[in-house]
């Protein structure tokens, strides 16, 4: 327990010190001190301005945002990776293996081409949401059969929808020349343009999806033995199972809708925390969460400043790292004879 303790409170740590130090690189180099003073004369502090005003906007208005975006966006997949993996009890699925990504990233495009702005900028994270459920739902249903989910059943169906939504998005694209660039560089993930209101509605997700999933940690806990002994214990097995995948695909779609798809997050992290903590689930979450936001801060400060002033898709790093883990757990696994 004390050991889990300690990592907890240094990966929080980390976070900080990674949060603060990504927001100091940039192509525009400004002093960390000046940064310090901003951030302070920001949040109510009155200070003698030292700054220039373009470095106040610089610091406010484009380098924060984005890198509690990242943070945020990274804890969303990696605690919706520790949910599907407890959910389906496999540890190589995360939400976009299963067909999620690409049913929110559907729903996202079709949305910017339309030019729906409904729900001002809660359109594109409703919109996504409502796509990537039904996804879910079918895919769960699918998986389904007689005496327990099957595995097997689970990542075919996943691939079918994932592939079958892609070809949708990529209709979309075919005949929209027009966004068709803008469609694209979205769907490769970037934190590009956040500004404070997505920020914002992000955390209206993120917070209260992320208590929830953590007070159902235990009944995930319990679900790992199935069903059927769950519900002996006193566990509402449907309720929990319906209530999880709510929590996982509004995590989940939340995130694609303002950042596209930024995959293997929700693979790498919970994985690995099991690996670190074990597999008791009111750990993994908030670690995950953690880890999640530590790997996406730093893989977008890599993304907007390896070949700056240009900016790589920063679902182009978590790739990278995602296949190759992947293509390891695949290869673990059947040496252990535990594919079925």
């Amino acid at each position: 327990m004390a050991r889990n303790f300690i990592i907890l409170i240094f990966s929080f740590f980390f976070l900080l010190f990674s949060m603060f130090f990504a927001i100091y690189i940039g192509s525009v180099h400004i002093e960390f001190r000046t940064i310090w003073y901003i951030i302070l004369d920001a949040i109510g502090f009155d200070l003698p301005q030292t700054w220039t005003l373009g470095e106040q906007r610089i610091i406010i208005y484009i380098r924060i945002p984005r890198v509690i975006m990242a943070a945020v966006v990274g804890a969303m997949l990696g605690m919706a990776g520790v949910a599907a993996q407890g959910l389906f009890r496999n540890p190589i699925v995360d939400p976009y293996i299963i067909g999620i990504s690409s049913a929110a990233g559907f729903g996202t495009a079709l949305m910017v081409v339309l030019g729906a702005t409904i729900f001002s900028l809660f359109t594109l994270p409703l919109v996504s949401f409502l796509f990537a459920m039904f996804a879910i739902l079918l895919v769960y249903e699918l998986s389904q059969t007689t005496f327990r989910l099957s595995t097997s059943a689970l990542l075919l169906s996943g691939i079918a929808i994932s592939f079958f939504f892609s070809a949708l998005t990529s209709f979309i694209l075919y005949f929209s020349e027009s966004k068709a660039h803008f469609i694209l560089s979205y769907l490769m993930g970037s934190f590009w343009g956040i500004s404070w209101n997505k920020v914002y509605i992000t955390l209206i997700s993120m917070i209260p999806c992320s208590i929830a999933l953590f007070f159902y940690a235990k009944d995930l806990n319990v679900m790992v033995f199935g069903d059927e002994a769950a519900q002996t214990i006193g566990v509402n097995v449907e309720r929990s199972k319906k209530v999880i995948l709510l929590l996982m695909t509004l995590l989940t779609s939340t995130a694609v809708a303002f950042c596209g798809s930024i995959g293997f997050v929700g693979l790498i992290i919970p994985h690995s925390m099991r690996l670190l903590t074990g597999s008791d689930n009111r750990k993994l979450i908030p670690l995950s969460g953690i880890f999640g936001a530590l790997i996406l801060v730093w893989a977008d400060l890599l993304a907007r400043t390896l070949i700056s002033p240009r900016e790589i898709p920063v679902g182009i790093f978590t790739a990278l790292m995602g296949g190759p883990f992947f293509l390891y757990l695949v290869i673990k696994k059947k040496a252990l004879g535990e594919l079925k």
